[in-house]
């Protein structure tokens, strides 16, 4: 990808995000045995599938199902209602499932209007352009996934639902630069109810800048255009700053203190990996933010008991749900999906294409972290190598020294 050449026909940068999204990953999957496994069709595939596909959705009626609106309020929900009922998008790898549950009682209600979509990096959450054919405002649905994507069956269930609007929430009232939750639905009740969750495509805690890429974007390579030279490296170029200045500052120690803010002002224990964090930047560098999405992540009650917050999701506390130690849940986090799946590659990519010595960055993540590194343990951890069955977490102690602390 050339940004100056998109630059002449994408005012809004829509076309530039989803092109990242879907072809500038290549070499990024490297950190895991399962990091590149995708249970899709290839119609629907980030890289191998069509410019964009369709959604159905299903009118659910009050008793058969819900819907939950974050406490910030967005016009985007009112797209998914349609009177009492929800509008229900499923996608149709999950529709073919052998796993989905509730399949009668979907089958039994009328058909909703269609959704035009394009996938993004994680395939089952897609940018939608359109509802019934009309434009509609640029945002995200997360959608129901009974296959596997990478380690985990990607399900949504209520429970997560609930999450994950709770999360976003707490993190935009702590003035984290995120893309909010805004709503999600539901079909069913109890532990078999499923649905999707709606994602504004326009940060709160953050200015809205033209572009917005993901952060394996940068250092990641095209696979349609593999000889183009990094977007990182085209960025630096464009603001005309030291190099090492620009990936420090810019980058390494805004991706470090956001994690930095979300952790010790709420508790939710963000998961900044390359997908999830997000850049977004003016086309001549003069301007970038660092961004979070997907709040799908675990709590610290500990942290938030400290804080005098009160208020728990229904799910993925630490010591309630989940019985790992809390600073490996926080090591998960920090040391490896921020510090070894993100940082590494990227300080690789700074050094082998603009020089950048990565003790220099390694130091800029030191000097952010601060005092936050007593939340962690001596060393790295991360999920066992190996496949569970309903997604249980089991996390192993690595024996690394974490480079980014």
């Amino acid at each position: 990808m050339r940004l100056d050449a998109w630059s002449e026909h994408d005012s809004d940068g829509t076309a530039i995000w989803q092109y990242a999204e879907r072809y500038l990953g290549g070499g990024t999957r490297s950190y895991s045995p399962f990091a590149a496994d995708v249970d899709i069709s290839t119609e629907y595939h980030p890289q191998l599938g069509a410019a964009a596909f369709t959604v159905p959705t299903f009118r659910i009626p009050p008793g058969l199902g819900g819907f939950l609106v974050s406490r910030h309020p967005s016009p985007l929900a009112a797209l998914y209602r349609d009177g009492a009922d929800l509008l229900l998008p499923v996608h149709p790898n999950a529709l073919d499932s052998d796993d989905l549950v509730l399949r009668r009682e979907l089958l039994d209600c009328e058909r909703g209007p269609q959704l035009r979509v394009v996938p993004s990096a994680n395939a089952r959450t897609v940018f939608v352009l359109e509802i019934d054919g009309a434009p509609v405002d640029s945002h995200f649905v997360k959608l129901h996934y009974p296959r596997r994507l990478s380690r985990f069956t990607r399900r949504l269930r209520k429970p997560v639902i609930e999450l994950q609007l709770w999360a976003s929430d707490e993190l935009i009232d702590a003035d984290v630069p995120i893309l909010p939750e805004v709503a999600g639905g539901y079909i069913g009740e109890g532990e078999d109810a499923w649905g999707f969750l709606i994602r504004d495509a326009v940060p709160v805690g953050a200015q809205r800048l033209p572009v917005t890429v993901p952060l394996f974007a940068l250092y990641g390579e095209d696979v349609r255009s593999p000889g183009d030279p990094s977007l990182l490296r085209q960025l630096v170029a464009a603001s005309g700053e030291d190099a090492g200045s620009f990936v420090a500052d810019r980058i390494v120690a805004a991706a470090v203190r956001l994690w930095v803010r979300a952790v010790t002002r709420t508790g939710v224990a963000v998961e900044p990996h390359g997908q999830n964090t997000l850049l977004s930047f003016r086309l001549d560098g003069s301007a970038t933010e660092l961004l979070y999405r997907d709040c799908g992540v675990y709590v610290d009650e500990s942290i938030r008991l400290g804080l005098g917050l009160s208020g728990l999701p229904p799910t993925n506390v630490i010591g309630r749900d989940v019985s790992a130690d809390p600073r490996q849940i926080l090591s998960l986090g920090y040391d490896s999906f921020l510090g070894h799946h993100a940082l590494s590659y990227l300080a690789r990519a700074a050094e082998e294409q603009l020089g950048v010595p990565p003790m220099r960055l390694r130091a800029a993540a030191r000097e952010a972290l601060a005092l936050t590194a007593e939340f962690l343990p001596p060393t790295r951890y991360y999920y066992e190598a190996q496949l569970v069955d309903r997604n249980v977490v089991k996390l192993v102690d690595t024996g690394e020294v974490p480079h980014w602390r």
